[in-house]
């Protein structure tokens, strides 16, 4: 008969805290050898013999010094246990949110043990590099993405938006996946449920990436919606013709039609790229010449400055534009403005200067185009700001969109012309030229207006959705057109329930008629409110609404939120840094972006589960 073996049972854990607990219930690990000892045969005594062995006496003598061995390890299931590993993985999201490198937790661990020896916590802090990175990497990211599919799941949320664009670093093409969706109890939320770098930025191969990372996550048949940028390979064109596209692709494999959203940032950005490119002077390659001309250069920057005090203007900086950055054009025809009499005086001195650059100043008119460039850009530029904010809905993107494109209009209708353009224009002799002028900028406006509406049209289609912004009580007409649309898209409502819950709707909107705190709110927010004070029941057909209609990403601007984050991780200091590394930091920091440090802390105390698994070996 074979003899039963003996385990590593939870009293001896207790009383021998050196040890823990390995995959193997009948060894036990010594935290002071760093090995596994057998304890099958002999239990207790096994342990026992281990403790008495030189080998044990000589690691403890060079590990712990004169101090008690107690004071470098932890017992196992106590309050003081939970709390050292929560400090740990508060410090591990600590360094990720503040984009600190792992490195520097072997200095901060040793710090607080020195700072807190008080501190029965901070003496047992062991969160090195090592220990840092793997609770990043093991526990905090799949965590993260655990609760986005939890929250999914647990509120049988239906339909789910999916978001991608790739960037570079260095030779590295990164795709991220985000996804969103309305969560009843919070609004809209987005969430980082992968990032990948692929060999190539086709259609074929981005749409795999897609399919695959929602099949995985059982995300794919409550995709409704595509977001991206406007180029060819996600969309095929303003027409979104062809079949060589990712939204294409898509629909074809989930076999039903979604909606495509392609960035409305991104249109505005080419369509005032679009508008200016009518004037007879490329603006954008002046301002970049000019930043050039300075930018590394000392000397030249030194002159500029005395010619700011000779002409009595403050010298400021200029700024680098980029053609990819939306919100950068302004700010820097801005600032070139300012100082703008000292770059003419500068510049008209000098002997050796790029023709294009001498060109502009020596023609008085060619300040005109900065002032009305500088004044069509502000309607865009604030426009674009607003439109980046997290969390707009389509009723707001759409809203935008539509000022624009009345801003637009309006100047065209009533031939408006900035005065600072028009004071030009009075000083300059060559009235035909002026003429001339005039008539280049009011063409501006019909370019504009042309490009806009041909790539908005997509945005019409959610004209019938208008009432899901809850500043007028929605009329039944209104809600049955929506029912129309929302059937093509395989959402089946019960009309007859709805009718009695959007009554329902407009007496909640009576009270909250003169509710300027409600008022203000985003559309997805007041939704929120409304159900915080309806039952399931009253209400199940107009959540059925709001999570498909939440669910569509109206722009994307969060990809470009990763994309900065990224950087900011990702740095030249931080270079060896691999793609799956860098994807559990951007997880971890943006799927808990909801938290700070400290509440991060009160959050982990209360996770038994999240303790439990740092607390396991297994994340090494």
């Amino acid at each position: 008969m074979s003899r039963r073996k003996c385990k590593f049972n939870e009293k001896l854990i207790k009383e021998y805290p050196m040890f823990k607990k390995t995959e193997n219930e009948h060894e036990a690990f010594c935290n002071i050898c760093c090995i596994i000892v057998s304890l099958a045969n002999k239990g207790k005594a096994d342990l026992i013999q281990h403790l008495s062995s030189s080998k044990h006496s000589k690691n403890i003598q060079s590990t712990s010094g004169s101090k008690s061995v107690n004071t470098f390890f932890v017992t196992q299931n106590t309050k003081i246990e939970e709390k050292i590993l929560a400090v740990e993985a508060t410090l591990a999201f600590h360094t990720v949110r503040h984009h600190h490198s792992y490195k520097s937790c072997d200095c901060s661990t040793k710090l607080y043990r020195l700072m807190f020896c008080d501190s029965e916590v901070a003496s047992k802090i062991s969160s090195a590099r090592t220990k840092t990175e793997a609770i990043v990497n093991n526990v905090l990211a799949p965590h993260s993405l655990k609760e986005v599919l939890k929250i999914i799941n647990d509120n049988n949320i239906s339909f789910i938006g999916v978001c991608t664009d790739g960037s570079n670093h260095g030779a590295v093409k990164i795709f991220p996946i985000l996804i969103q969706y309305f969560d009843k109890n919070f609004g809209i939320k987005h969430n980082l449920i992968e990032l990948k770098s692929l060999p190539n930025e086709t259609s074929e191969t981005i749409c795999n990436l897609l399919i695959e990372t929602l099949e995985n996550m059982n995300l794919l048949s409550k995709c409704i919606a595509f977001s991206g940028d406007n180029c060819n390979t996600n969309f095929g064109g303003v027409e979104r013709r062809g079949t060589n596209n990712v939204f294409y692709r898509l629909q074809q494999y989930i076999k039903k039609p979604i909606i495509g959203i392609g960035c409305p940032a991104h249109i505005l950005n080419n369509c005032v790229q679009h508008a200016i490119d009518g004037l007879p002077i490329d603006i954008e390659s002046i301002i970049l010449k000019i930043y050039n001309y300075f930018s590394i250069y000392t000397v030249r920057t030194e002159a500029l400055k005395e010619f700011c005090i000779f002409v009595d203007v403050e010298y400021k900086k200029l700024l680098f534009h980029s053609k990819t950055r939306w919100l950068s054009l302004f700010p820097a025809i801005n600032r070139l403005l300012q100082i703008y009499p000292a770059l003419q005086s500068y510049f008209l001195s000098q002997n050796q200067i790029p023709i294009a650059i001498k060109s502009f100043f020596e023609n008085p008119l060619n300040e005109s185009y900065l002032w009305f460039i500088h004044s069509l850009m502000y309607v865009f530029h604030s426009k674009i700001e607003i439109m980046e904010k997290e969390n707009n809905s389509i009723w707001e993107i759409s809203s935008i969109l539509l000022s624009v494109e009345n801003a637009l209009h309006e100047r065209k209708q009533q031939e408006f012309l900035p005065l600072k353009v028009k004071e030009i224009f009075k000083n300059n002799y060559n009235q035909s030229g002026v003429s001339n002028l005039k008539k280049e900028m009011l063409n501006v406006y019909d370019h504009g207006l042309c490009y806009l509406k041909k790539w908005t049209v997509n945005f019409d289609q959610f004209n019938c959705l208008k009432w899901m912004s809850l500043n007028t009580k929605p009329l039944w007409t209104d809600i049955e057109n929506s029912i129309v649309f929302l059937n093509k898209y395989d959402l089946q409502l019960n009309d007859s329930l709805l009718f009695d819950q959007s009554q329902n709707l407009n007496l909640f909107l009576s009270q909250m008629e003169k509710n300027e705190d409600f008022s203000s709110l985003l559309s997805d927010k007041k939704w929120v409110k409304y159900f915080e004070q309806r039952s399931y029941d009253t209400s199940s057909e107009l959540l059925k609404i709001c999570t498909f209609y939440f669910a569509i990403p109206a722009q994307n601007a969060n990809v470009e939120r990763i994309f900065s984050l990224m950087k900011a991780q990702w740095t030249d200091d931080r270079n060896r840094l691999l793609p799956d590394s860098v994807k559990n930091l951007l997880m971890t920091q943006y799927n808990f972006k909801h938290f700070d440090c400290t509440q991060f802390y009160d959050y982990c105390i209360k996770d038994k589960c999240l303790i439990s698994k740092i607390r396991s070996s297994n994340k090494y």
